[in-house]
């Protein structure tokens, strides 16, 4: 298997888990195969309280170029297919969309103009990022659930003279609305927008440092030694795969207990991702409540 092979994500969509409760979100999204350099992102949005995920591995689609032009239309007042402003340019073709993001920092409704103009129900929100994700285009969500025909994805495009350059994989005729992200630069201490596809077994965010298989004690005190703040998410296994993080206070975590992987919360604070050890509390039920994400907030 390629390394790029390594990078895909995608989401089973075989609609087998259960009913979710009031405001929960999902998307299932299956992935076309057909090898090609690039890196693709396909994001699931959490479920229940603290985010049932099932990632599953799939081959990357080929990448193209991205062409820039402005004012091609369909006949009889149809969608554009290709379209640019100060903020992006997009292009069509049947069943993808080629993006160039110019200008990350946009209003929002730039990019929504764009979307919208060659035929897709869009909503963009700008949310921050950690360094190394401004600019990108993130998702899509789709907050119904995906059920057409077709897949839904994004990939990256490289080389990219521009501030982020992707191919969008949907089909030309999906009715629903789909929301996307621009990742913008975050304030000294705001948290990141979550990667809701993130999956925390090996991740690390301190710069030459394993968390994974140490003990809490152990990285507490290295993220400290780096002047970093520490949070806590205590990591649930659940029956046929999945599993959920759930935030908690330092109070619910012990020190021997072991940690799976970190991930940058904020430009000053480090996520711990733990394996729950002797005296935790019974796991939660993620269906019942869900954490609110950057998707769910649709207003300014």
């Amino acid at each position: 298997m390629s390394d790029i092979d390594n990078l895909m994500r995608a989401i089973d969509p075989t609609p087998h888990a259960p009913e979710q409760g009031p405001g929960a979100r999902e998307l299932r999204a299956a992935i076309m195969a057909t090898p090609a350099p690039g890196r693709r992102r396909s994001w699931l949005p959490q479920r229940g309280t603290f985010g049932l995920r099932r990632p599953v591995l799939a081959s990357a689609v080929t990448a193209a170029a991205v062409a820039v032009a402005i004012g091609v239309g369909l006949p009889a007042g149809g969608p554009a297919t290709e379209f640019a402003n100060a903020a992006v340019s997009i292009k069509r073709a049947e069943d993808s969309f080629s993006v160039t993001i110019t200008d990350p920092a946009a209003d929002r409704r730039r990019f929504e103009e764009a979307f919208r103009a060659v035929g897709l129900n869009v909503t963009v929100k700008v949310i921050p990022v950690a360094p190394d994700e401004v600019g990108k285009l993130l998702g899509p969500i789709v907050p119904e659930g995906f059920k057409w025909h077709g897949s839904i994805g994004v990939q990256d495009v490289t080389p990219c003279a521009s501030v982020f350059c992707g191919k969008v994989w949907m089909p030309s005729d999906f009715p629903g609305r789909v929301v996307f992200g621009v990742g913008r630069p975050a304030k000294p201490g705001e948290p990141y927008a979550e990667d809701a596809a993130f999956d925390p077994e090996g991740e690390e965010a301190m710069d030459g440092y394993t968390t994974h298989g140490k003990t809490v004690a152990a990285v507490r005190a290295e993220a400290r030694r780096r002047g970093l703040k520490v949070g806590y998410r205590l990591v649930w296994s659940y029956p046929g795969g999945g599993f959920s993080d759930q935030p908690v206070p330092a109070d619910r975590i012990k020190d021997g207990w072991i940690v799976s992987g970190s991930r940058d919360h904020s430009s000053d604070t480090v996520d711990l991702y733990v394996l729950p050890g002797p005296g935790a509390s019974p796991a939660p039920d993620p269906l019942k409540v869900r954490t609110p994400q950057w998707y769910d907030d649709l207003t300014d």
